[in-house]
């Protein structure tokens, strides 16, 4: 089953009103589209982990490439590029992308189906040691989107069965790797994601590894692509506002009373939603009052 295209309309309209929430959408939107607009569609990939923060990415590049791809979306919805947003050019890599590993084992089904700090220089020196690539089955109106999943480790089984969900709710061309993130990406991008200029990214600020611009190339000691952040500037509130409010599907555990998901040996429900009373003894994510407090179940 696929995302309603109802669903996504709501997006381009939710970007129409003036309030905050209309202009967070509105400027992701205008970014990613830009962004389209300049690298081709082709050049460009989607990292998703399944957490809070990429579901909302994900919901709003789905929402993109359908009116891109759609006759039945009106012109006053269409998102517009900035042509005043410069995208930065990539530096040389001072790293040879001639040692990434290009006979990976890769297993191929079809599914029915930034981590937090995206892209961090705190990478495990661990090579991803296993591949899986999952392939979509959906009708939705736009190519298969480049995604790549690069586990934590021991993830939760949860997040793992909502990641194969959004593969054929969204339509998503999914490669998920094991191991250290620099390797597989080195991996990804010399293999399959061959011809990938620019990657979309979950990362906001009050992440680990939030010191980032808009736009930002990776460290020339990285393998060489543009980090794409269109939620950059939202809050922990704004995350669940727009989930809530689209009514757009999101991981079960965080209704669980997780807040933030990294590992299962290092992620607990968060213990200021703690709740008796709950069937469940825990409040959902949503309800956290104060939002400095998201990460305070990981240890």
């Amino acid at each position: 089953m696929s995302v309603e295209t109802q669903s996504l309309l709501d997006v381009l309209e939710r970007a129409q009103k003036p309030d905050r929430l209309g202009g967070l959408v509105k400027e992701a939107l205008v970014l990613i589209e830009t962004v389209l607009s300049r690298l081709g569609e082709e050049s460009v990939a989607m990292s998703f982990n399944g957490g809070k923060d990429c579901t909302v990415l994900l919901h709003i590049y789905a929402a993109v490439l359908f009116a891109r791809h759609t006759q039945s979306c009106q012109a006053t919805l269409l998102p517009k590029p900035n042509h005043l947003i410069e995208i930065p050019s990539l530096p040389e890599s001072s790293s040879s992308s001639s040692h990434a590993q290009t006979n990976f084992k890769t297993s191929i089904t079809s599914s029915d189906n930034s981590i937090n700090s995206q892209f961090s220089n705190n990478d495990s020196p661990n090579s991803s040691s296993n591949v899986i690539h999952y392939q979509p089955d959906s009708n939705l109106p736009y190519p298969p989107i480049k995604s790549i999943y690069i586990t934590a480790p021991n993830p939760f089984s949860k997040l793992d069965e909502f990641v194969l969900d959004c593969i054929k709710l969204y339509k998503l061309d999914l490669y998920r790797f094991g191991g250290g993130m620099k390797n597989a990406l080195e991996e990804w991008l010399n293999t399959e994601g061959k011809g990938c200029k620019s990657v979309l990214v979950g990362t906001r600020k009050g992440d680990p590894n939030d010191n980032v611009n808009i736009l930002a190339p990776t460290d020339p000691t990285w393998p060489q692509f543009l980090r794409v952040h269109p939620i950059l500037h939202w809050t922990y509130q704004d995350v669940w506002d727009f989930l809530r409010e689209l009514n757009v599907p999101y991981c079960s555990l965080y209704d669980e009373g997780y807040t933030s998901l990294g590992s299962t040996t290092n992620t607990s429900p968060n213990p200021l939603l703690k709740n008796q009373n709950s069937s469940s003894g825990w409040d959902p994510a949503y309800m956290l009052k104060d939002a400095s407090q998201e990460r305070a179940g990981r240890h």
